[in-house]
């Protein structure tokens, strides 16, 4: 594989749009396509995540035909199709018939078992049914308001509420029909819709096929007679009565965190999670895809989420065995976490890559006095682990404790299965879990499999728990880990054997979302340190990483996962790679960054609020203009500006509300924010602003291209297959989603490509030269058509070994380089990459080579004889790729 282009797709950007540019994507060197979910989404989808249907392709993107047809340029251009795959979860709605179905017949209707739904939670109200969070206000407040009303539609009756609405069950229809007799008392029709009605009153819950039989007779009533004349007169009282007979209960939005009893994708109401550890399941929700594999263009799969399935090791084997030729995980790996042996896929989407780049390019002194810098501006700040631990335990709090009580409650009805622990007490086991899955240091574990790493995790996860409780009874949280490791109860019954399976389970798939609503979408929110470092992923704390683990990560990838993918944007990242190149660059000019952030305190203080904004959020906020200030290079500087301060407000809100400090996506303090968007408003308008901030961001934009030229060239040289995420071909000084999300100028990018084409064609080192290390618009694209090409043309290079190459000298540390080498029945092929690691390189340095004496720089195309070593300051460039002749 040469790399993945991801493409997101949208109404206004479906499959016909995607098929045009195919062309260019052949042309620039890429040999997979890398399309967004594909699949029926809920009506106004801009992401398709939400599928309503997992075995049809989405309309709203162009439908089957429009896809096949995309497949077929694709295959013609021998490119392959790789399809991002969302197996965790559905969007529920009216366009997802297996949810109204739900609806409609509870746990009776076959459908149900697609969903993974609790019908006997803790609340007695709830038992046998399925709560409902949709509504803005209290449910008696919305009834009396008049907002749910009664529909009737293709057979069955509906309540609705705005463009939401929920299948009644049959069981309940004769009312409803009655209430239609009086429209038709002269009609003919009177006495067929009076039968109808009995028969409606003789049909029982659970009769799914009786009540079928039953909606064809009120499809062909519906042709002669208005079935719905009467449903506008159920109110009040009586609209009260029919929704309680229903297998759903609505209910106001608020009251989701404590009382769903359905599982989620993270806390989203609308996305229900699948039982896709049930073999019929999976198969039920596979059978387009297994189709669409079967097209000599769809070779890959991106599989989403893979944390959230009950058992991912299985599903991979499935999916496997559906056909699927590649498949990645999107896995957020801790530091020093690799995914479980016996996995059947090539790696993951890439994350960590992204975030070994950015460490690695990275002043260690430099990072030290932004450190100082941070804490000067927001003296309060807690340190990281703090801020993880506070995010998780407020997200358990807040978004997500009825799913905490459920395993509580769980864990104390296998307590009482046990004399011996059957003193301890539903309390006490709430607060240890609460506590052991904020002390967990991933996102979850995969028992039964990989049993020694697990155990490993979790006996740290209760020391830690223990360390910070020191008050609480130690053996409460030993028999936590007990259960969770399979040891609490020796040789158990089948019954209860079966239930500590299914528990640990739902443990094991509480812990991801606690650590992605937690980590991700509010610790790295609260910690501004350097925001380069604050990425999916990412350790926002940690160092500077080295030369030596850096060849270390990458020599793993080349003996384990030779086609991980490496990402460096994506559709989820925080901000885009070389907004993140930019920010790293902060370290080669601390002190100049801590004048300037002195300079913007003064500068920005006529225009601070009553309540707002906070030093985090003015911090973040000084960040993110140093970033954003300079217009890339060649673009129109003034329509550039002039959408900055829409851009800076999008984000800063965000920001604040994932912080959940002054305001939240729960509670939104208006005052906060009002004086939050005056703030961002107005320092981008203020000329003070621009002085103090102009030149540092003028210099992290020339020092970050030189890093993102660098990140470039290790995206597409080391172990790993490129994923370049659309339009990132171009600079990419995008921000976090829908910022990252914008419509991408093809045109633009073709006329690049076209005018580059001749110097791609037949390099020369001073036309080289003079385009890459001038800073130019066509250095980024230069260097990413170059390389693709070159990985074309000799693939043996890009899937051999990978050997770090020693470099020495005064000027050692600000140079990375390392050897491709090809097999050896193939020629032995070799490549030396050479790199400046740090932006301004004071010193030059020796790198030893491999065997060889005669060398071609696939960038420049100049000769290079060298034996033995090499000194940078030799290299026709900064960058270089040499190719043994």
């Amino acid at each position: 594989m040469t790399a993945t282009y991801r493409l997101q797709l949208r109404p206004e950007f479906g499959f016909a749009e995607a098929e045009a540019v195919v062309p260019y994507l052949a042309d620039l060197g890429v040999s997979h396509l890398y399309l967004s979910p594909i699949t029926q989404a809920r009506a106004g989808s801009t992401h398709g995540y939400d599928v309503v249907d997992h075995n049809r392709v989405s309309e709203a993107l162009g439908g089957r035909e429009a896809f096949d047809r995309l497949a077929d340029a694709c295959a013609a251009r021998g490119m392959g199709l790789v399809l991002d795959w969302v197996p965790n979860h559905a969007g529920v709605g009216p366009g997802n018939t297996a949810w109204q179905d739900t609806l409609a017949f509870g746990p009776h209707a076959p459908a149900s078992r697609l969903f993974d739904v609790d019908w006997a939670p803790l609340k007695p109200a709830l038992r046998g049914k399925v709560l409902l969070p949709f509504l803005g206000q209290p449910y008696g407040d919305v009834l009396d308001a008049g907002e749910i009303e009664l529909a009737y539609d293709d057979g069955r009756f509906y309540a609705t509420y705005y463009d939401d609405r929920f299948a009644l069950s049959p069981a309940t229809y004769a009312g409803l029909l009655d209430a239609a007799l009086d429209a038709h008392e002269r009609d003919d029709v009177y006495f067929d819709l009076k039968d109808l009605a009995e028969a409606y009153r003789g049909v029982e819950p659970h009769e799914v096929e009786k009540a079928e039989a039953l909606r064809l007779r009120l499809l062909a009533l519906a042709q002669r007679a208005d079935v719905a004349a009467g449903l506008a007169d159920v109110t009040g009282e009586a609209l009260h009565n029919l929704l309680e007979g229903q297998f759903w209960r609505l209910a106001s939005w608020k009251t989701a965190g404590h009382e769903i009893n359905y599982r989620r994708f993270f806390d989203i109401n609308g996305l229900v999670a699948l039982r896709m550890e049930e073999p019929e399941v999976f198969w039920d929700a596979h059978r387009l895809l297994g189709d669409l594999l079967m097209h000599d263009a769809v070779t890959g799969v991106r599989v989403d989420h893979v944390d959230g399935v009950f058992d991912p090791h299985g599903y991979l084997q499935a999916l496997r065995e559906l056909g699927a030729q590649h498949v990645w995980v999107e896995k957020i790996l801790a530091h020093g976490e690799t995914l479980p042996e016996g996995w059947a896929t090539e790696g993951t989407t890439g994350y960590e890559f992204m975030n070994d780049v950015a460490h690695l390019v990275l002043r260690p002194d430099g990072l030290d006095a932004l450190d100082r810098v941070w804490r000067r501006a927001v003296p309060d700040a807690r340190s990281w682990d703090e801020t993880v631990h506070a995010s998780k335990r407020l997200v358990m709090e807040t978004s997500l404790p009825g799913e905490l009580a459920r395993l509580a409650t769980g864990l104390n009805r296998i307590s009482e299965a046990d004399y011996r622990t059957r003193d301890v007490t539903l309390g006490a086991l709430q607060e240890a879990l609460e506590e052991v899955v904020a002390a967990f240091d991933r996102y979850r574990t995969y028992l039964p499999h990989d049993a020694a790493e697990a155990r490993e995790v979790v006996l740290g996860a209760i020391a830690r728990a223990k360390a910070r409780n020191p008050a609480a009874e130690p053996s409460v949280y030993d028999f936590v880990g007990r259960v969770i490791l399979g040891e609490a109860v020796e040789d158990p019954a089948p019954e209860l054997a079966e239930r500590l399976r299914l528990w640990v389970g739902r443990f094991q798939q509480y812990t991801a979302p606690v650590a992605a609503k937690g980590v991700e979408d509010t610790a790295f929110y609260r910690y501004a340190r350097l925001l380069a470092l604050n990425e999916v992923g990412g350790e926002p704390a940690d160092g500077a990483l080295s030369p030596q683990a850096f060849h270390s990560h990458a020599r793993f990838r080349a003996l384990r996962y030779p086609h991980n993918l490496l990402a460096t944007a994506t559709h989820d990242h925080k901000r885009g790679e070389d907004t993140r190149m930019r920010l790293a660059a902060l370290t080669e000019v601390p002190e100049r960054w801590a004048e300037t952030v002195a300079a913007l305190d003064a500068a920005t203080e006529p225009h601070r609020g009553a309540t707002g904004p906070s030093r985090l959020d003015r911090y973040v906020a000084y960040q993110t203009l140093a970033a954003l200030w300079a217009p890339p290079p060649a673009a129109d500087a003034e329509a550039y500006r002039a959408e900055l301060p829409d851009r800076l407000w999008d984000y800063l809100q965000k920001v604040a509300r994932e912080a959940k400090l002054e305001t939240s996506w729960i509670n939104p303090s208006e005052r906060y924010e009002r004086d939050l968007e005056a703030f961002v408003r107005a320092i981008a308008a203020d000329e003070r602003v621009a002085e103090a901030v102009g030149p540092v961001a003028e210099r992290i934009a020339a020092l970050g291209l030189r890093h993102t030229l660098t990140q470039t060239v290790l995206k597409l040289t080391t172990p790993g297959v490129p994923d370049l995420y659309q339009g990132t071909e171009f600079l990419d000084l995008s921000l976090v989603d829908p910022d990252n999300r914008r419509p991408v100028d093809y045109g633009r990018r073709r006329d690049t490509l076209d005018a580059l084409t001749p110097l791609l064609d037949a390099p020369n080192a001073e036309d080289v030269r003079q385009v890459v290390e001038s800073g130019s618009a066509h250095a980024k694209p230069y260097l990413t058509a170059r390389l693709l090409r070159l990985r074309r043309e000799r693939p043996a290079l890009f899937e051999g070994d990978y050997q770090a190459l020693d470099v020495s000298g005064d000027g050692a540390d600000a140079w990375l380089a390392f050897a491709r080498l090809g097999p050896e029945a193939e020629g032995a092929e070799v490549a030396v990459v050479v790199v400046p690691r740090f932006a301004r390189t004071d010193a030059p340095a020796q790198v030893a080579l491999p065997d060889g004496a005669a060398w071609t720089d696939a960038l420049t195309g100049a000769h290079v004889d060298a034996e033995g070593a090499l000194g940078t300051d030799a290299l026709p460039m900064s960058w270089a790729v040499l190719v043994r002749e």
